[in-house]
């Protein structure tokens, strides 16, 4: 036979383990609201190998061929005025596909910290996508820009390299 004991500290046990549950799932509540809902993403790169850093992509920072538009190629942005270090980005590429794409040279550019813009140089430039459906489109980027830090472009030095990985997820509305 149970005590009073017994049977209180079970009840007591109940109540706490149904609060932490009920709890866990009000903290969970908002776990819709991202990006694989509302769409967007983020992109992680370094300067010259330098320290990695990671911008996010708004929904309309990236646009994917034939979703909210009629377009056949992939666009990829960075404005400056969400980055902290007021880096700006624009890669294009052509009719994208699985595998190693080539950039559309005077659509690709970027600014540094705010410099003037510079646009790459060399052959070795690519988009490498690994997944493109209608949910999430993922992308290895290799870049070759000429160097406008000093504020202007100096064809003399060796050229910045942009390596980055980007990650966006196209919004539910979008489906």
């Amino acid at each position: 036979m149970k005590s009073a004991f017994s049977t209180r500290f079970s009840v007591i046990a109940a109540s706490a383990l149904c609060m932490f549950f009920c709890t866990s799932l009000t903290a969970c509540s908002g776990i819709n609201d991202s990006w694989e809902v509302k769409g967007g993403g983020f992109i992680k790169y370094s300067i010259n190998g330098d320290e990695e850093i990671t911008q996010e992509l708004d929904r309309t920072d990236v646009e994917v061929p034939y979703i909210r538009n009629s377009h056949h190629y992939l666009l990829i942005k960075i404005p400056a005025k969400r980055s902290e270090r007021e880096d700006q980005l624009s890669i294009m590429v052509n009719r994208p596909k699985l595998s190693k794409n080539n950039i559309v040279p005077n659509q690709t550019w970027i600014q540094v910290e705010g410099t003037p813009k510079a646009f790459v140089i060399g052959d070795s430039n690519y988009v490498s996508i690994d997944q493109k459906d209608d949910t999430k489109w993922t992308a290895t980027i290799n870049l070759h820009f000429e160097d406008c830090r000093k504020g202007k472009c100096n064809d003399s030095l060796p050229p910045i390299l942009f390596k980055g990985r980007m990650h966006y997820w196209i919004a539910e509305d979008d489906k």
